[in-house]
């Protein structure tokens, strides 16, 4: 009897249902747990269409608490796939080893994907598409709106097929080699230096306060631009970085930050 070989078809769908559902069903005793083994469905029913049991069994295994970030995270769906293809073969992998690979990669894949998307990839993109916007008007919001989901589809599918062929030997040695750090850290860095260029590009705060003294008219703001430029805006930057790491949270911030802006107005300060 011929090894079984999941079809490129069973791959797709499997791939598209974690993508469009990995956040459906989230809940506080599973997390992404129902929507990964959502994801197994398709792999499963050609594996084991045949043996009832076996389907049932491989749900269950698939319904643990599992918790990743869904673009950067979809490597798992695509290992865990190839390894249910290999246990249908007859490989000694039984439920243990499955659910430790899932637990095992949640936590750096999550530091990737959460680093690179929401840290990186997103301000890139919002940065262009505000640019555009004050250019050009609602082309900004429709190529963030094209862009953004175009990238993530192309980038995920291309991790889920790479889980699917690399399993987790290959991920694992990505990993011991510290691979996975290193990329961490870049795309950390890369997310501070966007971070500091819209800062510096849309945070612009002055003061309108003068100095008097009998004819002579000093503008605070012209002295302060000549010891460094933007130096009112840096304050204010540093300000909130210092509230964040006292743990405040951003909505406070945001709070903080209006209630600030309303005051020193009305006072003439800015």
């Amino acid at each position: 009897m011929a090894d079984k070989k999941l079809s490129p078809k069973t791959l797709f769908r499997s791939w598209l249902t974690w993508f469009f559902f990995n956040g459906s069903s989230q809940s506080g005793e599973r997390m992404q747990g129902i929507a990964f083994a959502h994801s197994m469905v398709p792999v499963i029913k050609e594996l084991y269409g045949d043996k009832p049991e076996e389907v049932k069994s491989a749900l269950k295994r698939h319904l643990m608490l599992f918790n990743v970030e869904p673009q950067v995270g979809s490597v798992i769906p695509g290992i865990v796939a190839a390894m249910e293809e290999q246990r249908s073969n007859g490989a000694d992998i039984d439920d243990d080893s499955i659910n430790t690979v899932k637990v095992a990669l949640m936590g750096p894949l999550s530091g990737i994907g959460d680093t690179l998307v929401p840290g990186t990839l997103i301000p890139i993109l919002l940065a262009i598409a505000i640019g555009i916007t004050n250019s050009s008007g609602v082309v900004g919001p429709i190529l963030y709106a094209v862009v953004y989901p175009v990238i993530t589809i192309l980038y995920s599918w291309y991790l889920y097929k790479l889980g699917y062929t690399a399993g987790i030997t290959g991920i694992q040695g990505m990993i011991v080699e510290g691979k996975i750090d290193a990329l961490t850290d870049a795309l950390s860095v890369m997310g501070l230096i966007v971070m500091g260029a819209l800062s510096a590009t849309y945070i612009n705060v002055t003061t309108p306060l003068k100095y008097v003294s009998g004819e002579m008219v000093l503008s605070i703001q012209g002295v302060l631009d000549n010891i460094m430029p933007g130096i009112l805006s840096l304050l204010v930057i540093g300000l909130i970085f210092a509230l964040l790491r006292k743990k405040k949270s951003p909505l406070w911030v945001v709070g903080f930050i209006f209630v600030f802006a309303l005051v020193g107005t009305a006072i003439g300060i800015f």
